[in-house]
């Protein structure tokens, strides 16, 4: 999804790098379909919500249904093991592209390749071309490649970005150049322009919506419960002793009339904003102060904060202060 040889920092994303020759030819077989379907079928919702899900369940052999999905090749290459494992030696692409400008999709997945995580689970547009835009490396090294074990791979987008993460940490972040494009998911077995032999994939999931997912529930503040001082005031019980007489008061001086004192100085106003702390799918805009591990940071670009953006991985978006 990226220059295959795409250091830290920032880069651009040629697309046509050898590591997605596999990808590119695989997906030019599939666009026709794609098209076809994601015309009607493009994924729509006023919430966020769950829009696409397979776990694998099924009999040994069993191919991938095809309604979800898209195989580069026939039947053979994308079984079932029927133990609720897909196990793929092709490119296979979802039939369905999703338009929601935002969405989280998970997959959990055993394969061996070289670095970058869109190797593994990748993202088109809903014509089957490979997205183009700017990449940014956001942790190297929360991009495992071991096959011996099971990893789970996601892609959270919003309209302004496109986020991969490995195992709940954020590894590349794609800035498309068309921004909001409809997009399909791929299981992609391009590895520097050569396939390796087995995928298994436990399961894909993709929730979406027309909103950014909704932050962790906070408890909201509630009035207390202590009975407000009632702001009427009391009638004080008449006195049952009569009234007394007193003699007049004598005469006193007139008091000196009191120098004019200058008035305290008014503090100014703290001008500097209140910092909070850091949350998930919070809108942000520049200037803003966050609190993350005890540490300040200010926001130097407007964003939506997405699960593996904390500010201590995103020196592009915060700075100390």
């Amino acid at each position: 999804m990226s220059d295959a040889r795409h250091r830290s920092g920032t880069s651009r994303w040629a697309i046509r790098p050898r590591a997605l020759g596999a990808l590119a030819v695989a997906s030019a077989g599939l666009v026709g379909a794609i098209v076809v379907t994601g015309q009607g079928d493009v994924a729509a919702a006023s919430e966020h919500r769950p829009v696409f899900d397979d776990d694998f369940a099924g009999a040994r052999g069993a191919g991938l249904d095809p309604a979800k999905w898209l195989l580069d090749g026939d039947a053979r290459h994308g079984q079932l093991d029927g133990d609720g494992h897909l196990v793929v030696d092709r490119l296979a692409i979802t039939r369905k592209a999703f338009a929601e400008p935002y969405g989280h999709a998970e997959a959990r997945i055993k394969v061996r390749r070289v670095s970058g995580p869109w190797r593994a689970f990748g993202a088109v547009d809903k014509y089957g071309r490979v997205l183009r835009g700017t990449v940014d490396t956001l942790d190297r090294r929360a991009d495992r490649t071991s096959s011996r074990d099971f990893h789970t791979y996601a892609i959270d987008w919003t309209p302004q970005a496109v986020v991969w993460s490995v195992d709940g940490r954020a590894t590349l972040k794609l800035t498309p150049d068309e921004p909001g494009l409809p997009i399909a998911l791929v299981l992609n077995l391009a590895t520097d322009g050569r396939r390796p032999g087995r995928m298994e994939v436990d399961f894909v999931k993709v929730t979406a919506g027309t909103k950014p997912m909704p932050a962790p529930t906070q408890p909201s503040a509630t009035p207390t419960s202590a009975t407000p001082t009632s702001a009427t005031p009391t009638s004080a019980a008449p006195t049952s002793a009569a009234p007394t007489t007193t003699p007049p008061p004598k005469p006193t001086s007139p008091p000196a009339t009191a120098k004019p004192t200058t008035p305290p100085a008014t503090a100014k106003p703290t001008t500097k904003p209140a910092a909070k702390p850091w949350k998930a799918y919070t809108d942000y805009k520049a200037g803003d102060l966050v609190t993350y591990k005890g540490v300040t940071y200010r926001v130097k670009e407007a964003h939506t904060a997405l699960p593996g953006w904390e500010p201590s991985n995103l020196p592009n978006l915060f700075v100390k202060v």
